[in-house]
């Protein structure tokens, strides 16, 4: 087998890494290390999947004179690297210097030069290459030898082209690659190009004609502004292409015939990895080597023994640590074998320098006493104590409501959560990598990990507390997400009741009609078919009937919404599907779901999730009901069959008035928003008439409905483009809709603005709590990412405070609840809105007592008003 030598585009991947990777890691000496990061991430998933016997890794240093000279303003507009990237290069070189990586910086060459001069050297040899890149211009080196890795998604998902990948893909050879450039050009680097000629107008070009030369001896047979176009370019499409072309004989010494990897001094790497406390990729990199991985576990992780302490000296261990008021790491544990045969559950208690554990109804008893008189802390404490506090009601409870609102606990998940709200999953292991410095050792069996996790928990705690402070996040956890902890516990246990007769009815109803409707488009179709195939359906639509196609790839045609909704005016068959595959994902998830659910109390109870959302927002799962839709017949009737808890009792919902625009109306400070809140006249018809110059009394109901869309879409940093798709009128009438409405409130524009360069310069935004969302989209090179983040940023001072403000609610409503002696229970909580299951007797008063805090639960320059409502079921309530 020949010799394979993988060539990293260091600048490429650092960017991308850079971008990926929210700016959120630090090393101990402040020094942002998240795009270094993000780097090892592909680098190793690279190295697993290719398994180069060589990696070097090339940087630029600077542009070659020919590139400037042939064209002045080569790379002329991008704008300065941001100085936490650029810091981050030492950090990179260093650890892989460390890992014997040659890293080669030529002076006045690019790092596509180098790469460029390495595969040829390796032809030469008769090497592979493997170039590691994320610019296109690399595709001009591939050839059967030559191939290119690239990231297609995120930082882990790499692709790999070779000749035929690449001509798939563009419709041009990596030979004709640098004509192809030359004609569209590169906007990234400021190559022109020639006007009007694009991806697809160049590689047809150069199917027909080769190369730049032979277009250019066939002019004769082009015509109309094509030929204009490249007539006045000529120049441009040759030094374009002399530009875009990659040097493949820059001097520079490497020993291709002596590099290899993995080859490294492991103490070197561990000592070069530790000062930038990355020790999960640490021992990775070991691994590759079959090197001592204890070296990937610093001394500051080393735990005290893992054998837990049973028996009575557990027992007087812990009310030891009680009375002096030890933060006790709670981990429980059921065995994967043992759930099987419903074995009791064991709990782990972490003290300081020892693991107790406690067995059956023993552990769950000694929970239930650390609740009411210890202080602890667990990765997931909603989980923990719904050990004691079960969510089916029909299960004894080993603590009561009171006694687990007054619970004193550190919730480590939740914790991380606000310091990055961008992570998928909050574990022990990424989090003792990242706040202690270290990793967690290796553990036998499940054991061993739960006594690890209980004894780590309290450790992280303090480096937990201590980053919050640092970050300005301490508030927020202490005030609002902390406290919600033991409100959901309520509200989880309480759960929901739905009316199962009904829901069936419903079913069967359904169930015929989708019948019909499959009937009728079978009758459309001409032939029987799977309507729930898309495939099946593509062909049927696109070849049967020969409908205007949309996107096609490998699995066929697009049958998704969006080409469906572009149909609709085409053929019935369209409108049939679209409420087929409504119809049949509702019976799905609702009509058919919602009654296997129920646990043994005969209720269903949906997970509250605090840590899943990037925005502050709760969601709900396991049923999801916060998806259920409000503006339908199907979505009311769904919501109809939810009831009171018991009988007597009437459904109460209580919901924020418009309180995304009011927070916009706060923020901003805009005197004209403001004074339309103030003045408690109808809001959207007065936005209609200041934006449309009329009288309000003349304001006409499609004019408030199109007032109502601009309000809406302002929030959510809607452009023009989505106005328009959304009222259905033209890209020009949106923007002077936009424009008039920001003539209107000038002060929303300038607080937009501000809001959007303040996110620029940190990297993130915050809601009026100080609740950060960080938005790495901010600094990405492509437009949409980068309109996504700026969207972002300009909408979550408003959906993040109004996330915070019900959190807020949600407490004191609790905590009254309890309080003033009340028999309602609160139940549900969507976006907005509370909903509660109330004694007919109570129904005044809990109203009252509701509308009551969730008005004056926060103030405002403007009124914040819950508006409460009450039927026999949800959709009646609401």
């Amino acid at each position: 087998m020949p010799k394979k030598i993988a060539v990293i585009d260091g600048n490429s991947l650092m960017h991308r890494a850079y971008h990926a990777v929210p700016a959120t890691m630090n090393a101990p000496d402040g020094t942002p290390t998240n795009a270094a990061f993000g780097f090892l991430s592909m680098f190793l998933k690279f190295y697993e999947m290719a398994r180069p016997d060589a990696v070097v890794c090339a940087f630029d240093a600077g542009r070659p004179a020919f590139r400037m000279e042939a064209l002045e303003q080569y790379k002329a507009q991008r704008p300065p690297m941001d100085a936490e990237l650029k810091a981050q290069f030492p950090v990179i070189e260093h650890l892989l210097e460390s890992m014997n990586v040659p890293v080669i910086r030529v002076k006045g060459w690019e790092g596509d030069d180098v790469l460029g001069t390495v595969s040829a050297r390796d032809e030469e040899l008769g090497y592979e290459t493997l170039l590691v890149s994320g610019d296109k211009d690399v595709y001009q080196l591939v050839t059967d030898r030559t191939h290119v890795v690239t990231t297609k998604k995120g930082i882990t998902d790499v692709a790999i082209y070779g000749p035929a990948e690449v001509e798939e893909r563009y419709g041009v050879t990596p030979a004709q690659f640098p004509d192809f450039l030359g004609l569209k050009g590169d906007s990234s680097d400021n190559i022109p190009g020639v006007p009007g000629i694009g991806d697809k107008t160049a590689a047809k070009l150069l199917q027909n004609y080769g190369s730049i030369d032979g277009i250019y001896d066939n002019l004769d047979k082009l015509k109309g502004k094509q030929l204009q176009n490249l007539t006045e370019h000529k120049d441009d499409a040759y030094t374009s292409r002399r530009v875009a072309t990659i040097v493949r004989d820059v001097e520079f010494e490497l020993d291709l015939e002596g590099v290899k990897f993995p080859d490294f001094d492991s103490a070197k790497v561990a000592e070069a990895f530790g000062e930038v406390r990355f020790n999960a990729h640490l021992a990775k990199v070991l691994a590759l080597a079959g090197a001592d991985e204890s070296l990937a576990a610093p001394a500051a992780l080393e735990l005290p023994s893992l054998a837990p302490v049973v028996g009575d000296y557990a027992h007087d261990a812990l009310k030891t640590a009680m009375e002096h008021d030890v933060c006790l790491g709670v981990e429980f544990l059921v065995e994967a074998q043992e759930s099987l045969f419903a074995e009791p559950h064991r709990l782990f208690v972490g003290l300081p320098d020892s693991v107790l554990m406690f067995e059956g109804e023993d552990a769950h008893e000694t929970f239930a006493e650390i609740v009411r008189s210890g202080h602890f802390c667990a990765l997931d404490c909603k989980r923990a104590l719904q050990e004691i506090y079960p969510v089916d009601s029909a299960e004894e409870a080993l603590v009561d409501a009171s006694e687990m609102h007054a619970a004193r606990f550190f919730d480590i998940g939740l914790a991380a959560y606000l310091l990055n709200s961008n992570v998928t999953k909050y574990e022990y292991s990424s989090l003792c990598d990242a706040y202690l410095g270290a990793a967690l050792p290796e553990c036998e069996d499940e054991r061993a990990q739960a006594a690890a996790h209980a004894l780590v928990a309290h450790r992280l705690v303090d480096a937990l507390r201590e980053a919050l402070g640092r970050d300005g996040s301490l508030e927020v956890y202490e005030r609002i997400d902390l406290p919600l902890v033991s409100t959901l516990a309520q509200m989880e246990r309480v759960g929901a009741r739905i009316d199962v007769d009904k829901l069936a009815c419903m079913a069967r109803e359904t169930t015929t009609e989708l019948e019909g409707l499959r009937a009728e488009i079978h009758e459309l179709a001409g032939e029987e078919f799977n309507v729930d195939s898309p495939k099946q359906l593509g062909h049927i639509l696109f070849e049967v009937l020969e409908l205007p196609a949309g996107k096609k790839n490998s699995r066929g045609y697009s049958t998704d919404a969006k080409t469906l909704g572009k149909l609709v005016d085409v053929h019935p068959i369209a409108a049939k599907v679209l409420r087929y595959r409504e119809l049949a994902k509702m019976k799905s998830t609702y009509l058919d779901a919602l009654p296997r659910m129920r646990r043994i109390d005969g209720l269903v109870h949906t997970s509250f999730n605090q840590t899943v959302t990037t925005t502050g927002r709760l969601s709900s799962s396991d049923p999801n009901l916060q998806n259920i839709p409000v503006r339908t017949d199907f979505g009311r009737r769904v919501r109809a069959c939810f009831v009171p808890l018991r009988e007597g009792d009437v459904f109460v919902s209580a919901d924020y008035s418009q309180i995304e625009l009011r927070l916009l109306a706060h923020l901003s400070g805009d005197e004209h928003l403001i004074d339309a809140f103030c003045s408690g006249a109808d809001f959207h018809a007065n936005t209609a008439a200041r934006v449309f110059g009329i009288p309000v009394e003349e304001v006409t109901p499609q004019l408030r409905s199109r007032a109502k869309a601009v309000n809406f879409g302002i929030v959510y940093g809607q452009q023009a483009f989505g106005l328009a798709q959304s009222l259905g009128i033209g890209f020009k009438e949106a923007q002077d809709m936009i424009d008039r409405y920001f003539e209107a409130y000038p002060r929303v524009r300038a607080y937009l603005d501000e809001t959007v360069e303040e996110a620029k310069e940190c990297g993130f935004a915050t809601t009026m709590f100080g609740r950060k969302r960080h938005i790495p989209e901010l600094k990405a090179s492509n437009k949409m990412q980068r309109s996504f983040g700026e969207r972002t940023a300009m909408n979550h001072p408003m959906q993040g405070s109004a996330a915070d403000i019900i959190k807020l609610a949600m407490n004191e409503v609790e905590r009254r609840l309890v309080a003033d002696g009340f028999e309602a229970k609160l139940m549900l909580q969507v976006h907005d809105e509370l909903d509660f299951s109330v004694p007919a007797g109570e129904v005044e008063r809990l109203s009252d007592m509701v509308a009551s805090v969730m008005d004056s639960v926060v103030e405002l320059k403007v009124p914040l008003i819950a508006e409460v409502s009450s039927g026999e079921n949800w959709a009646e309530a609401h």
